[in-house]
């Protein structure tokens, strides 16, 4: 028998046997949490909300850095993940979470007076989070963005139309590019 072919054989057989192996640690784990009365972890009913709002005149940068720092130290107790960014006078927040916690959380931030004008531009079920290694980064931008970096022209204009409040930027693909341009600006 051909070398090669035993061991592309080899190779499918060891696929196999652990997709195999990982059907069988998931039953005597979900079989160990029934009989020990440990309940089975609900899959997470991930939601991403999308707001923007006016910054107020009495919101200085130390009152952000202060909202960033909190936010950071409470989000990661509820798991919510997500990003503030800001100008001179406007925010725009993306929180990522369980449904009732993040609607509970952007009910508190409508009521904070440093910001108003609070207009919710998304919030919908996703798949996934596009911020889940930040309990909540912070970026400052100009009003006038320069690119510097290397993002096409089409992701230039989903950028600015996330930032003008157009509802259909804010899938998936507009927060893909939201964090290529917060990561590399």
């Amino acid at each position: 028998m051909d070398k090669e072919l035993l061991k592309s054989e080899l190779i499918e057989a060891i696929k196999v046997a652990d997709k195999k192996l990982l059907r069988i640690l998931n039953a005597v784990v979900n079989e160990y949490r029934k009989n020990n009365g440990t309940p089975q972890q609900e899959a997470e009913d991930l939601y991403r909300l999308v707001y923007t709002s006016a910054r107020l005149k009495n919101c200085s940068d130390e009152d952000i850095k202060q909202i960033l720092q909190v936010s950071r130290s409470n989000n990661s107790k509820i798991n919510v993940t997500g990003i503030l960014i800001h100008t001179k006078d406007r925010f725009l927040q993306v929180l990522e979470g369980d449904k009732d916690v993040v609607m509970g959380l952007y009910n508190k931030i409508e009521k904070d007076d440093r910001h108003g004008g609070s207009i919710m531009r998304f919030c919908e079920s996703v798949d996934q989070r596009y911020f889940s290694d930040w309990d909540m980064a912070g970026k400052r931008i100009d009003n006038k963005i320069a690119f510097n970096t290397s993002i096409d022209e089409g992701k230039r204009r989903l950028y600015h139309s996330m930032m003008d409040g157009d509802l259909r930027s804010y899938k998936d693909e507009g927060m893909r590019v939201l964090k290529t341009f917060l990561l590399v600006s």
